[in-house]
């Protein structure tokens, strides 16, 4: 439960953007060479990882610990409010109001320009950052407004499907070197992920919106049958069969090209 709910926290869809941002910015303090632009890059996550790693340690403890006095609230956002009123008094809703708004306001900054630099590229005829990053602050604003629960309930089945792609994907990544980075090997096990991810995204989807696909029965047969599935990953063994079948697929194409160029005389 708790792996699940860190999807919430779309750490990992964020460090996909932010990439551009940090890979910038060490550009731009003089490093040119790529193998110096990486080392800078890994050595700010590491740092980073350390000091997130730190503060969710600390909220694991102090959600602990409120058990003994408070009931499961229904998202993190009220037992931060609870909690912060428990030490603090009435200060305690300004305090968390102070630390949320500057937690998440580099965040959004960070979100926008990267999305706001990312949609100028992917359109290159369309519109310009400006209006790309004003759209993405209005639309915001606006969902920001359904309130925590409504965000949750509708953007979890969205982020069952895409947080295994994006776990998949930083993992080649950083395996890339054992296959040459082989797009045959990415394609298969990505592919092989997103199918298996489609059936956790049924799965997350509202009770209504379940029942009006019909989805029920096949997300039972699932659990059934593939491993993990039930606990939510089942994304897991198929991405590690579509893996395994790039390898070989690669594997073979690459001793038919060599017997293709094997002098004959």
């Amino acid at each position: 439960t708790g792996l699940l709910e860190g999807y919430n926290t779309m750490d990992a869809l964020a460090g996909l953007a932010f990439g551009i941002i940090v890979v910038q910015a060490v550009r731009r303090l003089g490093v040119e060479k790529p193998e110096e632009v990486a080392k800078n890059t890994v050595l700010a996550g590491i740092f980073s990882s350390l000091l997130m790693a730190l503060i969710y340690v600390l909220v694991t403890v102090v959600g602990a610990q409120s058990r003994g006095i408070f009931p499961v609230a229904p998202n993190g956002g009220e037992a931060l409010a609870q909690i912060a009123e428990h030490y603090f008094g009435g200060a305690g809703a300004l305090i968390l109001a102070v630390t949320v708004t500057v937690a998440c306001l580099k965040t959004a900054v960070g979100l926008i320009t990267s999305c706001g630099e990312t949609f100028v590229k992917l359109f290159p005829g369309g519109p310009s950052y400006r209006i790309w990053a004003v759209g993405f602050c209005v639309l915001s604003f606006a969902i920001a407004n359904l309130g925590l629960d409504a965000i949750i309930a509708w953007s979890f089945p969205v982020l069952m499907f895409l947080y295994p792609l994006a776990i998949a994907l930083i993992l080649l990544t950083l395996g890339g070197r054992f296959f040459a980075n082989d797009p045959l090997v990415l394609r298969f096990t990505l592919g092989f992920t997103a199918a298996a991810a489609l059936f956790d995204f049924l799965g997350a989807l509202p009770d209504g919106i379940r029942a009006f696909l019909h989805a029920d029965p096949v997300i039972s047969i699932v659990q059934d049958w593939l491993p993990l599935a039930s606990q939510g990953f089942g994304w897991i063994c198929p991405a590690l069969l579509g893996l395994a079948i790039g390898l070989i697929a690669r594997q073979i194409i690459q001793q038919k090209t060599r017997f293709s160029n094997f002098p004959l005389s």
